[in-house]
């Protein structure tokens, strides 16, 4: 296989000498490594590791570490040895080499073996990779943006919520992911204090292309929640594109099987970009004039960007106790009913914001905490967990906002 790249490791500069010439005859790249960590550092990109050791144990040594890599489990690995020891070859074997050749092997026939030991590595590869797409092609994936274009309508707090509820049907499965930055607040319901965040996510070019590496900047909470908390912290140098927010949304949805995203009430392209990507969306909205007439509007602007409102659920959140519209009056200006509505409950989601314990965890048989579940069952396609109680089923579906405030229904 012309160009395949190889990593010989050797300490001994004749050994090195020797296969050199003949794997770069074959048409090899051969790279070199002296030690068993400089090999470690430059496996990366490396079709092949090509043992030759002068001594068993470095080369059994080498193979182990290897294979306790976990980036590097997949890594095809031939060991040349100038023993004649069966035991010293089985022992390789069992620390992870897939061939075990005699030094003195015919230049010609360790060309044959590469190629073989790289066909029967590729097919492996091949295998498992579609293994793993059958797999998940089977699990149900879910993203849920949660957005409002008014502030302190308790955005966060549904947001962690529903993600805290999902978790608990789906341990380590289910991931929140705040996007409300700089400042966005999930980290503080959680009581989390991140060590990496979802903007440092965003200058790692390969993580965010990458389920197995997008997972590690993630905290993950008690409940089995993983955390893609926000920076806290403004700094102009960082940002997160629309490109880079679709991207994460891919990438995260491979990591884990449901996703929560809090959006907050920024208006701007990354939002629009996440809102156009995900699979549902909840708007949470108080029972106001004005803050019905603010997403009367936005709603209105984001159906001209394609964003498609039928994957919307609006969830009424009474945060004043003091109703000022009747539930007729909201549903005929959202022209359809809500999905949910959240129970004026001040005493639980105080204490859950200055706790840091959301009110599905602190306070369970509270109203609000059963709202929030049910809520969760119903946006995520999964009725039936929860206390049981079915899903409010929209009695209209326009793609835009029509009733009070004389939208295009």
């Amino acid at each position: 296989m012309p160009d395949t790249p190889i990593l010989l490791l050797s300490s001994d500069p004749a050994r090195v000498a020797a296969l050199r010439g003949s794997l770069e005859g074959a048409a090899y790249r051969v790279d070199l490594a002296e030690t068993i960590e400089g090999a470690l550092g430059a496996l990366v990109g490396h079709a092949i590791l090509l043992i030759a050791e002068p001594h068993d144990a470095t080369a059994a040594a080498a193979c182990a570490r290897v294979r306790a890599t976990p980036s590097l489990r997949g890594l095809a690995i031939c060991v040349l040895t100038p023993s004649t020891d069966v035991e010293a070859r089985v022992a390789m074997i069992q620390a992870g080499a897939d061939e075990v050749v005699p030094e003195t092997i015919d230049p010609r026939e360790l060309d044959a073996r590469i190629q073989a030991l790289l066909l029967r590595s590729t097919r492996a590869v091949a295998l498992a990779g579609a293994a793993a797409e059958s797999a998940a092609a089977r699990r149900p994936r879910r993203s849920i943006a949660v957005f409002s274009p008014s502030g302190g309508v308790g955005t966060t707090t549904v947001a962690v919520n529903v993600a805290v509820a999902l978790a608990a049907h789906h341990p380590g499965r289910v991931a929140i992911a705040d996007m409300h930055l700089p400042f966005g607040q999930v980290a503080t319901h959680l009581d989390i204090r991140p060590h990496r965040t979802i903007t440092d996510l965003g200058r790692d070019d390969l993580a965010l292309t990458d389920p197995s590496l997008v997972a590690t900047y993630a905290e993950r909470h008690a409940s089995g929640l993983a955390v893609y908390a926000a920076p806290g912290t403004w700094d102009p140098a960082v940002v997160l594109t629309p490109e880079m927010a679709v991207a994460f949304i891919e990438t995260a949805t491979l990591a884990h099987d449901r996703i929560v995203l809090d959006l907050g009430s920024a208006v701007d392209e990354r939002t629009v970009a996440t809102l156009a990507r995900v699979d549902a969306i909840i708007l949470p909205v108080r029972p106001e004039v004005a803050a019905l007439r603010a997403l009367h509007s936005v709603a209105d602007a984001l159906a001209e960007h394609h964003v498609d409102l039928a994957k919307a659920a609006f969830v009424m959140n009474d945060l004043t106790g003091r109703e000022s519209l009747r539930p007729k009056d909201v549903e005929t200006a959202l022209g359809r009913a809500p999905m949910g509505e959240l129970p004026y409950d001040p005493q639980a989601c105080i204490r859950a914001v200055n706790e840091g314990v959301p009110v599905v965890i602190g306070s369970p048989e509270s109203a609000a905490a059963q709202a929030l579940v049910r809520l969760a069952s119903a946006v995520a396609g999964e009725a039936g967990h929860g206390d049981g109680h079915p899903a409010v089923q929209d009695r209209k579906q326009p793609s835009r906002f029509g009733g009070l405030f004389g939208g295009r229904g």
